[in-house]
Formats: C-alpha cells, structure tokens, sequence
C-alpha cells in the first residue's frame, strides 16, 4: 500500500492539479511542523506566568453589545464581572457599550445600575462605566462611541490618560486567569531582530466546556454535534494563528485581541486617507517624487467605513500596515518600491504583525441551530474578500499588506478547492469505476488527517485528558467541514460577486450607505443598467452615465444597500420611478458623498469644517459628537467643548470619582499600586 500511495503521489505531482494541491499544502497546512516548533519553543522559554510585580501599559477593554434580551444583560453582566478581576497589572478601564439602547431601554438602565453597584467592589486601577447610542449603528460605531466617552472623561481629569492597549472582547465570553496579562505581555515584547513590539495579538478561543459536552444524549441531536464540531475547529485553527505558515495570516478572532490604541484611533482618519489616493499618486511614487504623508495629510474620518460583517479583520489590516519607526508607529507609506519590497520582505519572512498568545484562553458559546451558524459561516467566510477589496488602494504601496491580503484570497479559494478535491476529483481518478467507493476512501482520508490534527492541537494546550471527548466529533468533521467551510464560501462568493450581495443584517443598512463602500454584486449592476435604459426610453430624463453600472444612491436609483437590513426593497416599479419628483439634472448624477481628496498642508482642518467637508446633507439623526466630531475630538488637541454626548448615559467612572471615591483613591487611580490577587476564575 506504501509503494502505491508512493506512485500515486508522484503520479499526482506532475499533474496541475497535483501541483496545485502540493502548492496549497505547502501554504496553508502548517500543522506539520507546529507541534515540533511549540515544543521546542516550550523547552527554551518556558511556560509564562502571571507577574504581577512588572507593571503593564493602561488598558482600555470595550464590551459591545446590541442588549435585546434578559440574556444579553446576563451574558453582559458575567462578561463585564469576569474581566474586571482578571488581575490586570495595570489601569484598567472597562467600558460596556450598547448599541441602540432605545430598543430596550429598561435592560439599560438595569445594567446602569448594576454597574453603580459594582462602584464599590472594584479594585483601585480598576475602572468601570457603561455608555451607548439610541439607534443601532453597528458594532464597530459603537465601539467608537466608548471611545469617544472615555476620551471625554480624560479631558475631564476623571481619567488620568488614554489607555495605551485596545482590548476587545464579546459581550457572552468568558476571559481564563490572567488572560489580560499574557496577551498585554505578548503584545509589549519586543522583536529579537528588528525591536518592534506586536502591533496585534489573538487570544486562544474556545468553546465552553459545559457548552460542547452535556451528556451522550445530548450528544446524539443536532445541537450537540453542532456544538462538538465547532468546538473541536476553534480548537484546530487555534493552530494557526501562531501565525508560522508560509502565508502570514491576515485576520484575529474578535472574542479577544488586543491593540495599541495609537494605531486603532487613526482607523477613521486611515479609511478617509485611502479614499483620497489616486493611481497619479501610485506614479509619481513610482518616479521618485515621494508620495502623501498619511500624518500630514488633511482627510475627512469616514467611521462608517470602519463598520461592516467583520470588523476585526480591519482591525488586523491596519496592524499590518503600521510600522515601527523611531520608537513610534506609523501608517505612512514606504518611501520608495525598494522600502516597499523590504517591508514586505520583512513582514513575510521575520517579523510578522499578527502575534498569538496561547495562555490568553478565552470561552464563548457555538451557535446552536443549523440555521444560525450556516449564517455566521457564510459572513465569516465571504466578508473578509470585501473587507481586503475595501483596503485595494493601500496595496499599492503596503506590499506587506497585498501578500497577507492575497494569502486571504486563496485561503478562500483553499475551501472550495479541497471540497472539489476530496469528492470530486480524487474519486473520479482513484475509483473511476465506483465513484461511492471513492467517496468513503477519501472520507476515511479526511477522518485519519483530522484525527491527526486535533491531537496534535490537544497536545498543544495540554488538554489531551481533559478535552477528549473531541475526539468524539471525527465521524462527522470531514462533513461538517464539507457543508459548513467549503458550501458556505462557495455560497456566500457567489452572491457577493454574481447576484446581489451577501446580505448579513450584521450592520444597519444606514450606515453601510454613508460608509460609501459597495459589493461587485454583477446582478444587480446589470438590473440597475437595464431599469435604467427602459426609464430613459420611456421617460427620458436618465443621462448615461457610469452610475448605471454602480451601486451607491443617485437621484435616478436607490443604493445597493436598500432594504438589506429593513426589510423594505424597492419594487421594480419604484425602481423605474425612482427619484421622479427630484431634480434630473445631469450635474446630479453622482451620489451625494464626499470629497475625499487629500491636501498635503500641514494644517489640521476644525471639527466644523470637517464636518462641512465630510457631509453636504443633514446629519440623519446622529447625536451630537458623533461620527465625524467623534472621530475628531479623538485626534484634534482636545479643548473645552468637547462633552459627552446628551442622549449617551454614563454611570460608572464619573459616580466613582464624585461620590464612590475619597480624594486618595482619586490618587491611586493616577499612579496605582499592584492589584490585590483575587481567587482564580472558574473557566467552564
């Protein structure tokens, strides 16, 4: 059998689709060596443990949430206890933000006052508030918004400074002891070679124990094997994100990474940058004649194309980008190609941006219906190809960004290869004369390569007795592997790329429209061409134009976006009579945004005319100091003005330094002392 598998592997190599297989198990299938590299890695340094006695950077930890349901504010108020005595050496700032809280307005103001309770419990450089928006904007304009809180109390002097670390966490997870600590130490620790420190690190994500296992007759329905087979791939791709492949990986779990905020703030102002680049700006870089500094350029902040199905993969974007130069970060461009190319060099070969931290172990819960993690997969696995499309014009000039984002690609294109390769084409060659028994040789190939894979990953974390039972979910992996990896991407690429966009719900409609973005989507391009040529036959006040081809809102035509999130599309008649009683000039023919070009002037334009720059129309009901004031009052010297939001509510930090607080602890919080060690949090 050995000389036979021996002939058929060679036999495939000098083939093209072995070459490609061989190719993409060389790219991709870093397990083999990642067993022999923790090891040795393991043996010479050891494994960590917490330090309370070194001190650690300010954190700052954002816990987003929608709040809809008594069990959103159980999993809020577990969540937000758990991470406040997770033994963080350092300030620490915890802010719960909720996304819309006029929809239940009484689970808000439960969780305001239990987060007033909680005042008296905490630690003294432990701080505690909670804040939010009326509307549902999305959760990464949420995030913006505690940001944007937390920098009105450091103007205030409630806060000493801005946390230097970004934590960012979920609303239903559950951090293991000192995850904090070992991600923020990751993260701190300087490269061996070049001395940059991490700009991004993942934590270690499970399944809740008590989640995946509930007995054997649990095991037996379709929620226990749901939960097993998730339980056991969080386990697996946990592998990967030691980040060794020969592709850098190009993304984080958004349970639990952290960041510096020097390179998280400058998100908006970095998304209205590449807006303003142009290819004359790639040329001139080309022929030697520099290119537009990113730190002096004047752009508007577009937060809203910060938000979309998957907001940490921009997150993991931006730190790849920045670099460290002078003891600082920057996201400027390389000076030339030649800087270009060796950034690209380096960040493929020695020091990579996205870092791992397998001590940092955080567990959360698997979706429960068929349904419900079809959906998850399909937004999972299809948005980070419109979030590496929303990034194209940084490309020409971040090549390190371009390889990772093209490793992403064809880690997509990996899932349906392999779903082909495994029940198509294997078979057809192998068992060309019974194509049922080549299916059950390459599922049983499948079985032996996952059985192979968890092991190593148990052995990994050490978890081999205490995780077995995940064993249990081999017989149903290469199916589940099938439906939910490799149809989900095939499912979710084809509507984004040939019908009408993937819709997800995960981000409201509204903002994805102001936000500016947009799906290739060829469907309904091709419809909106075609209603409008019948609108200008019949009614000829249509000008041609490319927006007959384009996707965002004209006075001819809605968005591409409309009715993604509320239900309400246009019909095909008011399709064809859209916009009839508004003005038809051609003149109007493009969409209401923006004017996205850069000016090289060192001078930093006011809140007020970043706002008449950013928009030529009402504010659509945003509360004030959101959006682009937010955005500004985050990067612009900070000045009297600048207050809370009215409609945003705060009862945490501000009731703790006036009322919960004697002037000492106001004392400790500016220069704290270690924090007290508190029993061990039971990890489910």
């Amino acid at each position: 059998m050995l000389w036979i598998a021996r002939d058929v592997f060679c036999l495939w190599i000098a083939t093209p689709i072995g070459s490609l297989t061989f190719a993409l198990c060389l790219m991709f299938f870093d397990y083999f060596y990642s067993l022999p590299a923790y090891l040795a890695n393991r043996f010479i340094h050891g494994k960590p443990k917490p330090q309370p006695e070194k001190r650690l950077p300010s954190g700052l930890v954002v816990i987003p949430s929608l709040l809809r349901s008594t069990d959103d504010l159980e999993a809020m108020k577990a969540t937000v206890s758990n991470v406040i005595v997770n033994d963080y050496p350092g300030t620490l700032l915890v802010v719960a933000s909720i996304d819309g809280y006029d929809d239940a307005p009484e689970l808000f103001d439960d969780l305001r006052a239990w987060i007033g309770r909680q005042q008296s419990h905490l630690a003294a450089d432990v701080f505690l508030d909670v804040t939010g928006t009326p509307k549902r904007r999305g959760k990464p304009l949420a995030i913006e918004h505690a940001l944007h809180h937390v920098k009105s109390l450091v103007d205030q002097k409630i806060v000493y400074e801005f946390p230097k670390i970004y934590f960012s966490t979920d609303a239903d997870a559950d951090l293991a002891p000192h995850a904090l600590e070992y991600i923020a130490r990751r993260l701190c620790k300087p490269h061996w070679l070049t001395g940059s420190p991490g700009r991004a690190v993942a934590g270690n994500l499970y399944v809740r124990g008590n989640n995946y296992w509930q007995g054997w007759r649990k095991f037996f329905t379709v929620e226990g094997q749901l939960s097993i087979q998730v339980a056991r791939e969080y386990l697996v791709t946990n592998i990967v994100r030691y980040n060794r492949r020969p592709f850098p990986i190009s993304g984080t779990t958004g349970v639990l990474y952290c960041m510096w905020t020097d390179i998280f703030l400058e998100a908006p102002r970095f998304m209205g940058f590449m807006q303003s680049l142009r290819w004359r700006d790639w040329i001139r870089w080309w022929a030697g004649f520099g290119v537009l500094k990113f730190l002096m350029s004047i752009v508007v902040f577009i937060l809203w194309l910060f938000v979309g199905d998957i907001d940490d993969t921009v997150s993991a974007f931006l730190a790849i980008i920045a670099r460290w130069e002078n003891g600082r970060f920057t996201l400027d461009a390389p000076k030339t190609p030649l800087h270009a190319l060796a950034y690209a060099i380096r960040s493929f070969l020695i020091d990579r941006a996205l870092r791992f931290e397998p001590e940092a172990r955080v567990y959360t819960s698997s979706p429960t219906t068929l349904k419900t993690l079809w959906r998850q997969r399909v937004r999972w696995n299809t948005a980070r190809i419109e979030v590496a499309g929303r990034f194209s014009r940084s490309y020409w000039f971040h090549w390190d960004l371009g390889v990772s984002a093209l490793g992403l690609l064809a880690l997509k294109l990996k899932y349906v290869f392999f779903g082909l390769f495994y029940y198509v084409i294997l078979p057809l060659q192998l068992f060309n004369n019974n194509y049922l028994w080549g299916i059950a040789a390459t599922f049983l190939l499948q079985i032996t390569t996952y059985a192979l894979w968890t092991w190593m990953a148990l052995a990994m974390n050490s978890e081999v007795f205490k995780n077995w039972r995940l064993l249990l979910a081999l017989p149903l992996a290469p199916l589940y592997t099938l439906v939910f990896s490799c149809w989900t991407t095939m499912f979710g690429a084809v509507h984004d790329i040939f019908l009408c966009g993937n819709i997800t719900k995960f981000a409201p409609e509204t903002t994805l429209i102001k936000g500016g973005s947009s799906r290739v989507a060829l469907f309904a391009r091709a419809r909106r061409a075609l209603i409008l040529a019948v609108r200008a036959v019949v009614y000829g006040d249509v000008p041609f134009g490319a927006f007959w081809f384009g996707w965002s809102e004209t006075p001819w035509t809605p968005s591409g976006y409309a009715g993604w999130s509320s239900g309400r599309k246009p019909s095909l008649r008011e399709r064809l009579r859209y916009g009839s009683y508004r003005h038809t000039d051609a003149s109007a023919s493009r969409a209401d945004r923006p004017s996205f070009r850069a000016s090289t002037s060192p001078r930093r334009t006011s809140v007020s005319e970043a706002a008449s720059e950013a928009f030529t129309g009402p504010a659509h009901g945003l509360a004030h100091g959101d959006a682009w004031a937010t955005a500004a009052m985050l990067h612009a010297p900070s000045t009297s003005s600048a207050t809370e939001a009215p409609n945003s509510m705060s009862s945490g930090v501000m009731l703790r330094a006036t009322e919960a607080r004697s002037t000492d602890a106001k004392s400790a919080a500016v220069n704290p002392a270690p924090a007290s060690s508190r029993s061990a949090h039971q990890a489910a």
